[in-house]
């Protein structure tokens, strides 16, 4: 399976991804975390029910990103997610995590809709989450103070049975090329 529990052996790995200048800045925190604060940070979200925290592996076992899971209401099945690839990674592997994590989310979590909120700045995630079949459901503005000023934040929703149908679209039309 290409998406496995984060353990504490990912965290120097996924603190060096995060604290990628080009990862750092798509963040809502992105001030350069420490890896004591890292550790501590991890420590409590293993502790949590409502969150889950995931590295993808490419089929050689290379991890190749961090996916998660947030605010995750089991009764009413929906959550927040996010992800971030390996900023040297291969073209294709945001697109590849992504489905995998949405296909976990909705076939094996068996939850009912997935959320996200992204930074207005962050062109190539309103992009990414608009080719996964993401719905616009409001803008947020000047919702965020980030280190460039004020910016809007883009909220998106994608419901199961949404999916399974852009799913198809998305892997049929791809199916020629390399996702």
């Amino acid at each position: 399976m290409p998406l496995r529990k984060i353990e504490e052996a990912d965290l120097e790995l996924m603190l060096s991804w995060r604290n990628h200048p080009s990862i750092r800045q798509s963040m809502f925190s992105q001030s350069v975390i420490l890896f004591d604060q890292h550790r501590a940070w991890f420590r409590r979200q293993a502790q949590k029910d409502d969150c889950l925290w995931l590295i993808y592996e490419t089929h050689e076992n290379r991890p190749a990103g961090i996916v998660y899971f947030t605010d995750m209401d089991h009764a009413s099945k929906n959550a927040f997610w996010g992800f971030y690839a390996d900023p040297e990674a291969q073209p294709g592997t945001g697109t590849r995590m992504g489905i995998e994590a949405i296909d976990l989310y909705f076939r094996e979590l068996d939850f009912h809709k997935l959320n996200a909120e992204v930074l207005e700045k962050n062109e190539r995630s309103l992009r990414f989450h608009r080719k996964l079949g993401f719905e616009v459901e409001g803008v947020f503005r000047d919702q965020y103070l980030g280190e460039e000023g004020f910016q809007s934040v883009t909220r998106f929703g994608l419901l199961a049975a949404e999916w399974a149908e852009h799913r198809k679209v998305l892997t049929a039309s791809s199916s020629n090329n390399s996702l």
